[in-house]
């Protein structure tokens, strides 16, 4: 949520909402209190960044430490330079949010850009995408992983006694057979099945279990289970193999997954060039490449301040 506020209010104060497009952030606004809590969070920030105790908070920010304040050309164009101060409140607040609580209920994580793969004692292996942390709880009869944040590739072992448990978000997901996928993104949960399939239960709902087979993905979340829908499972897991992978997506989708893996933040102005859409892969090592890239074949530009906070126009 704190992501989606960023964005409306980096459109808003770069002048680039439509009508169409202030309607929505009315709407969004109104459709769940969290979303306003999150949007003057995030305002809230960025009227501070002017202030000289914010500016040496961020100086002493290990990796805030090469963003330095604007240069002259956007300080001739302030409705830039306002977006970019909205980019730089997301930065501070994001920082933050991967505490130390997460980093002791862990047993294994994953920096942003970081994939990491995980052998279990039964057997099982867990691939860890970028940004993901997860807790293991093996007993006699079950085998509990909780995904605390992110996403994971899971290679069940077999193993008839003892029943392999994925809980995320609202609800859990437990091997029928050999591969899946488990995204957790704010309170909404993915599950994609790449080999056999899965049995997944939502507990916020009443509500029979979903079988999710093979080539097949479903979300979550405490409103319900969405119908399961098919997949091209060499594309979902695309990332354990260090790919992204987009199939005629809208360049604001890809660019909210480059951000998963870049250590800064990325962002589309105006809902005309979000709706662009974009096929292709791109290595997960280099998404600056990705965005040069992205750049190139679709005739944008970029305004970066460094590499950390980057502003895509058409």
């Amino acid at each position: 949520m704190t992501d989606a506020a960023a964005r409306w209010i980096t459109a808003r104060d770069a002048g680039t909402l439509t009508e169409t497009d202030a309607r929505d952030l009315a709407q969004w606004l109104a459709c769940d209190p969290r979303h306003a809590e999150a949007f003057a969070q995030v305002e809230t920030f960025w009227r501070a960044m002017g202030s000289d105790q914010v500016q040496a908070a961020l100086r002493g920010r290990p990796r805030l430490a090469v963003v330095p304040r604007l240069a002259a050309p956007f300080r001739a164009r302030p409705r830039i330079a306002m977006a970019l101060a909205a980019c730089l409140a997301l930065l501070v607040v994001g920082g933050s949010a991967r505490d130390g609580v997460t980093w002791l209920r862990s047993d294994a994580m994953t920096a942003t850009g970081e994939r990491r793969s995980v052998a279990l004692a039964d057997g099982s292996t867990v691939h860890l995408n970028t940004a993901s942390a997860i807790a293991i709880d093996f007993t006699r009869s079950a085998r509990t992983i909780r995904l605390l944040e992110g996403e994971a590739a899971f290679t069940v072992a077999r193993d008839r006694d003892r029943p392999f448990t994925v809980v995320a978000g609202s609800g859990s997901t437990t091997a029928l057979g050999t591969r899946f996928i488990v995204r957790q993104d704010g309170d909404q949960t993915d599950v994609t099945v790449t080999e056999h399939s899965v049995r997944v239960v939502e507990t916020a709902t009443p509500g029979a279990p979903s079988t999710v087979s093979e080539g097949q993905s479903l979300r979550y979340s405490r409103t319900g289970v969405q119908p399961a829908h098919r997949i091209d499972p060499r594309m979902a897991d695309a990332w354990v193999h260090g790919t992204m992978m987009f199939n005629d997506q809208p360049l604001g989708d890809v660019v909210r997954e480059l951000n998963r893996y870049h250590a800064g933040y990325i962002t589309v102005l105006g809902s005309g060039l979000a709706t662009r859409r974009v096929s292709g892969g791109f290595g997960i090592a280099n998404p600056m490449q990705a965005l040069d890239t992205l750049e190139h074949t679709l005739g944008i530009r970029s305004i970066r301040v460094t590499d950390r906070l980057i502003l895509l126009v058409a």
